[in-house]
């Protein structure tokens, strides 16, 4: 069946601008995993415009970082930002257009840690992709090297109003521009289907402009929802062992938190 994803990214100052508050959240998370496992070669998959890449590179540490993203305008918005950093901050970075379900990168089997970061794993619809993504990024990996997913726990009270009340329209967030020119209001409506462990989204973006005049765009998402066993077990049947599972960007235990973000090895010896 077709899923709705990729209008939803091409509005990539519109993303970046919705978003930029979850980098408070998660990028401390990713900046203390780095130093945690010092690793030579890193590659983030999904890596969209390079809210979390760019972070990185700034951090300690002296690794080369790869992106991979399917949207290609995502990367080109990743590739401008890049050209405004320093030197030794450009050739440090290697960015790829690819599905991260099928790639095959030229340091295959070199990559210390491999990271799939704020839910986009949820673009994994069916199972053959989720497997294929997984042993993807297994052979990817280095012996002993780490794949850390990152992505929500499924709400039931959220799913049950997605499922039994989909026209609710919620407002999610109001954002304003960072030059002042424009207030952006974001609207979703959710449907849920249970069968198919698929969350259909649509948004609505309307934003305000100083000048009085105002702008409207709908985009639609599908996410599939990943419950804490089915995703533990796909680490589990592509080889790969479960090290640790997070409840939150805090390092706090699985179930003390809203996310699950699961921590798999590739055994040294294969």
């Amino acid at each position: 069946m077709p899923y709705a994803m990729g209008e939803y990214y091409e509005q990539v100052n519109d993303y970046d601008l919705e978003y930029q508050s979850q980098s408070e959240q998660d990028l401390p998370f990713w900046r203390e995993l780095v130093m945690r496992y010092t690793p030579s070669r890193v590659l983030e998959l999904a890596c969209g415009s390079g809210r979390i890449g760019l972070e990185l590179l700034h951090a300690p540490g002296d690794f080369v970082l790869e992106g991979l993203d399917i949207e290609q305008g995502m990367l080109d918005a990743y590739r401008r930002k890049l050209e405004r950093e320093p030197e030794e901050i450009q050739q440090r970075a290697i960015l790829h257009h690819g599905d991260m379900c099928d790639y095959d990168l030229e340091h295959k089997g070199q990559f210390d840690l491999i990271f799939l970061p704020f839910n986009s794993i949820c673009h994994l619809y069916e199972i053959e992709q989720q497997l294929c993504a997984f042993r993807t990024t297994y052979e990817h990996l280095a012996p002993g090297g780490h794949f850390v997913v990152d992505t929500f726990l499924p709400d039931i009270d959220y799913l049950s109003d997605a499922l039994n009340r989909p026209s609710t329209v919620y407002l999610e967030d109001e954002i304003e521009s960072p030059d002042g020119d424009f207030t952006m209001l974001l609207y979703t409506t959710r449907k849920y289907d249970p069968h198919e462990q698929l969350q259909h989204i649509t948004w609505t973006h309307e934003k305000f402009f100083e000048s009085g005049e105002n702008e409207r765009y709908l985009s639609k998402l599908d996410m599939h929802l990943f419950f804490p066993r089915e995703l533990q077990m796909l680490f589990i049947s592509t080889g790969f062992s479960v090290d640790a599972i997070y409840g939150d960007y805090l390092w706090k235990p699985f179930g003390k938190g809203s996310r699950q973000i699961v921590v798999g090895r590739k055994p040294k010896n294969n």
